[in-house]
């Protein structure tokens, strides 16, 4: 456990003004500067004697002191013991910008992480060209194929296929939906489509670029980029996803 210099002190202080109404006590004596605790008691819908023992509490703690002249009991603010206070928080304060700033280290190193996750693919579909790039932008055809595991039925597409227009992909596993969504960066056909990949799996920026390349007439090359995951767990199985899908689409293209 870490002690700090004057923890006594400090303890009595923050105790001192922890309570709403010896904080309203130590503010009036700032503003209105020496008081005698009857004129401060009439602020307040309290005893006289309850206001003298929050007064005490604040002399306690060194917030106030008390003159006697006479009869009458005069108040006054002391402040000095705040500074205690304050270097307190500012060491707080220095401490917690250290962690923040180690955190964004640790941040920025797992961006990276992420960023050189990728899944690289390439596969021979026995369709033209022009045929191929067309179904990644056709609503029906792409539910005949967007399907990352065998066996899965067909999914509902909704898109806008224009850059910058969006895309929605829910996929069905059993009972469970699962919604994929995305922009298009890119369309330039029949060569490359560039489009984000959102889904419950997903990190920011994560995108997908697919280069597509005639072999002869009948025969295209799907290049298949996947960047950004969160773990190398989420980039195997997205992995095993898009081949499922590249396999899928050259069954459909047959």
């Amino acid at each position: 456990m870490v002690e700090y210099a004057n923890d006594k002190i400090l303890t009595e202080l923050l105790k001192a003004v922890s309570d709403k109404t010896r904080r309203s006590l130590l503010t009036q004596l700032c503003q209105q500067g020496s008081s005698r605790v009857t004129d401060l008691a009439d602020y307040y819908d309290m005893s006289l004697n309850a206001i003298s023992k929050h007064i005490k509490v604040l002399e306690k703690a060194g917030l106030a002191t008390r003159k006697t002249i006479g009869r009458t009991h005069w108040i006054e603010a002391n402040l000095k013991r705040v500074s205690l206070a304050e270097n307190w928080i500012k060491e707080l304060k220095s401490i917690w910008e250290l962690r923040l700033e180690k955190l964004d280290e640790i941040m920025k190193t797992e961006v990276l992480k992420m960023t050189d996750l990728t899944v690289n693919l390439n596969k021979t579909i026995h369709a033209p060209i022009e045929k191929v790039f067309d179904a990644w932008l056709n609503p029906k055809m792409l539910s005949k194929f967007m399907m990352p595991m065998p066996g899965m039925p067909e999914s509902d597409v909704e898109n806008d296929a224009r850059v910058g227009g969006n895309f929605t992909i829910i996929m069905h596993a059993g009972d469970d939906k699962l919604p994929h969504t995305g922009e298009y960066l890119e369309i330039n056909r029949p060569d490359k489509l560039v489009f984000t990949w959102v889904s419950h799996n997903s990190v920011d920026n994560s995108t997908v670029t697919l280069n597509f390349t005639k072999i002869d007439d009948n025969k295209t090359n799907i290049s298949l980029s996947h960047v950004k995951f969160i773990d190398e767990r989420t980039r195997s199985d997205h992995e095993g996803g898009w081949g499922n899908i590249l396999d899928k689409l050259n069954d459909v293209m047959s």
